[in-house]
């Protein structure tokens, strides 16, 4: 249970964006009345002993498909919102399981209007809760698979954006308001800069080891100091070197920077989102 732990608690990005919601949606409407309609599983198609594709059982299993996607609409768009704010796999593992059973139920519930309620019996629907996770597990594992194709890519996409100048040797200097706390470092030592109420934490390298120092300023007086193109104020908490970048994660609106010897990813809020992706671009011209 403790090797599990770690892995619970890693944030999960699949399922996180409306892309990532509505790939989903529309793959399943048209996923799973083509999955019904040419492999007819689970006895869909018993009353006609030829199983042939009559009119009314092509829009009988048109309307599995529309079924499944308000289910997911409504799921993802409403009550995932309310319910799991969190985003680990914990939590998701949670979110996918209910998720299937909501799925099955309103499937299973369609699947007696069309029949008069003749099959009514909780052993049926638990074998409808199987069935249906079944069938629901391949367009969700195509979904992902393309989700983390695209999420890879645009990753790649913007380190080779990143600049790729040499980094320079010259020296900043920063102090605190009375000027009795300086701290003077290479830029091609800096990490990045974090706002801790009146003050700022800079995080910095020295001998290949982070240093912090804690100095009493604000972020808006380091960003006016530090004057460089690759060292930019990329969230209301943060200033990065830009140029100490080793990975980026983009999903949707959300980018997260990861840099060396930092455990902890920095954040990239909307705001400032397109004027990293700007700088980026400038430097790689």
């Amino acid at each position: 249970m403790s090797l599990m732990q770690p892995f619970l608690k890693k944030e999960v990005v699949f399922l996180q964006s409306n892309r990532d919601k509505w790939n989903l949606i529309i793959f399943m409407m048209v996923f799973v009345p083509l999955f019904l309609l040419f492999f007819q599983p689970f006895g869909v198609n018993n009353f006609n002993q030829q199983h042939s594709i009559s009119t009314v059982f092509l829009i009988s299993m048109l309307g599995f498909g529309l079924v499944q996607g308000v289910v997911l609409g409504i799921y993802e768009f409403i009550i995932v919102p309310f319910l799991f704010k969190e985003k680990t796999w914990a939590t998701f593992i949670i979110r996918m399981l209910t998720e299937f059973l909501a799925i099955a139920f309103f499937t299973f519930l369609y699947y007696n209007i069309l029949g008069d309620f003749h099959d009514w019996y909780f052993g049926s629907f638990m074998s409808f809760v199987f069935n249906i996770s079944l069938m629901s597990i391949i367009p969700f594992a195509l979904i992902f698979l393309y989700s983390n194709y695209k999420h890879s890519e645009n990753a790649y996409n913007l380190l080779e954006l990143q600049p790729k100048l040499e980094l320079s040797k010259k020296y900043i200097h920063l102090q605190s308001y009375n000027k009795k706390e300086q701290l003077a470092i290479t830029l091609n030592d800096l990490l990045f800069i974090e706002a801790q109420d009146n003050y700022v934490l800079v995080y910095y390298l020295e001998r290949g080891n982070v240093k912090k120092q804690l100095l009493r300023a604000t972020m808006k007086d380091v960003e006016t100091n530090l004057k460089e193109d690759f060292v930019m104020r990329c969230h209301r908490s943060f200033i990065v070197n830009i140029n100490k970048v080793e990975k980026v994660s983009k999903e949707g609106h959300y980018m997260k920077l990861f840099l060396p010897h930092i455990e902890d990813a920095i954040p990239v809020s909307r705001s400032y989102f397109k004027g990293l992706e700007a700088v980026l671009y400038v430097h790689h011209k």
